[in-house]
């Protein structure tokens, strides 16, 4: 049995996510662990969408914007042959999201990239932090080089 089953990316559309993503899959591939992917729309606006909704991947929106997030997450997924039942796109807080698809999906691993924080933003945490000290799987934060 390996020590992972099912791995969970999660990405931010950084130009830092290829590594992140690297990590990812060389660790499924190592241990045989099915690999899953997450991108949590926060940062674009989304009228009357309660946070928690799921974005369908395979039809045709006409709001911009979030057809430019589905086509990142595709681009991502593609690239590291990840099932299309087994990406999300949600709109909400990264956190509770990461962490209520994790717990739903039975993962056993999550991977996010993880930036060195100084002052304010260190006291305030990062989106990888909350996730490794609320998160009841293992959490791999990958350390990301500042721009």
């Amino acid at each position: 049995m390996s020590v992972y089953q099912h791995i969970l990316l999660a990405v931010d559309f950084s130009p830092q996510d290829s590594q992140v993503a690297q990590k990812a899959r060389s660790l499924a591939l190592q241990t045989g662990a099915k690999l899953s992917l997450i991108h949590v729309l926060d940062n674009i606006p989304m009228p009357d969408t309660p946070y928690g909704t799921v974005i369908p991947l395979d039809t045709k929106i006409s709001y911009a914007m979030l057809e430019a997030e589905k086509q990142k997450l595709n681009e991502i997924g593609d690239e590291l042959e990840i099932n299309p039942g087994y990406r999300w796109l949600i709109w909400g807080e990264p956190r509770q999201e990461i962490i209520r698809i994790a717990e739903q999906e039975k993962i056993d691993l999550i991977v996010v990239g993880s930036r060195g924080r100084h002052g304010l933003a260190l006291l305030l945490g990062s989106t990888a932090n909350k996730v490794l000290y609320h998160a009841k799987c293992d959490v791999l934060a990958v350390r990301l080089q500042d721009d």
